[in-house]
């Protein structure tokens, strides 16, 4: 009996200590979940490949110097043009902060022509006059404003253009026609859009007015410089385009 009372008892102090004893023990430390971590943001930075094409539509002014407008034989003439092309471009970015800056090349082969109207309709002879783009090139600076994979900017610089102005006689049997093969260069001035929709992947559209200065075509007698029809011609160009960036450094996002 007396051992079953010692054990009893002893059992009792043990419950009575163990609240203690759980109480003394450090309390378990707190430790945050983990942040998970965001996403990097796509950097401009680098050089790019790709290619584009789209439409134009312009204006082909031609001045005949030897004979003034009269009535049926008006060789001066204003006259639309318009087409397609298609090409390529590569070119440079460097991003600082939110500002990108780059240089950019391109060039493209143009379908872009017009004819004028008849310019001796009253006499009957049906004399015409056309123009055709048959290709052109820029190179520009690029300015921009970027928001994580989209990028508005604007751009300006020298353009190329490969232009074809002809003479062609209604009646008259050839050579009285004329034809002039020419490059000219000129200037151009656009704006656009651009968004990183995949790593390295980027579309993109934009507008350019290009300016591509004057032609001439001198007419049989050299010696004669009146005798020739000069063009002024310009440009509106939308395109949309893809480019592969081979990139650079990626920024963190805080």
């Amino acid at each position: 009996m007396t051992r079953i009372f010692l054990g009893a008892a002893s059992l009792m102090v043990l419950g009575a200590l163990a609240p203690a004893g759980a109480a003394d023990l450090a309390a378990r430390p707190y430790t945050k979940a983990p942040v998970a971590a965001s996403a990097p943001l796509p950097t401009w930075t680098g050089f790019y490949l790709g290619l584009q094409g789209g439409g134009g539509w312009g204006r082909s002014d031609e001045t005949y110097f030897f004979a003034p407008n009269v009535v049926g034989f008006t060789p001066t003439q204003r006259y639309d043009i318009s087409g397609g092309f298609v090409g390529g471009v590569v070119g440079y970015n460097w991003q600082v902060d939110n500002i990108v800056f780059g240089l950019e090349g391109d060039y493209h082969w143009a379908d872009i022509n017009g004819r004028s109207a008849v310019i001796s309709s009253g006499a009957g002879f049906g004399d015409t006059y056309f123009t055709k783009l048959r290709g052109f090139g820029d190179i520009k600076g690029r300015l921009g404003w970027a928001t994580g994979p989209a990028l508005l900017f604007v751009s300006g610089g020298a353009s190329v253009g490969d232009l074809q102005h002809r003479y062609d006689p209604g009646i008259a049997p050839p050579p009285a026609g004329a034809v002039q093969n020419d490059w000219r260069w000129g200037w151009t001035i656009g704006a656009g859009a651009e968004y990183m929709f995949a790593a390295n992947w980027s579309a993109k559209v934009e507008y350019n007015y290009i300016d591509f200065g004057e032609s001439t075509i001198q007419y049989t007698n050299p010696l004669v410089t009146t005798n020739r029809s000069e063009w002024k011609d310009t440009v509106h160009t939308v395109k949309a385009g893809i480019s592969y960036h081979f990139g650079g450094p990626i920024m963190s996002r805080y």
